[in-house]
């Protein structure tokens, strides 16, 4: 198992990482695949858009990823 958190340790967090913080509160701020509506479809595709390209660059078949909150 591989357990990547550098978010508990880092600090200041990059201006890129505060942009997409902020981002991501604007446009998916929504439970994932807990309804039909645009911003709750919106957050299931991200999700599925960030564990595609998670898997790709650390060569994994993405069918075997967890993603732990």
């Amino acid at each position: 198992m591989i357990y990547l958190d550098n978010a508990a340790t880092t600090w200041p967090k990059p201006s890129c990482v505060r942009e997409a913080v902020r981002q991501a509160l604007e446009l998916y701020g929504a439970n994932p695949g807990r309804g039909g509506h645009a911003m709750g479809m919106a957050a299931s595709q991200e999700i599925y858009r960030c564990r595609e390209t998670a898997a790709r660059f650390f060569i994994w078949r993405i069918r075997r990823m967890w993603y732990l909150p």
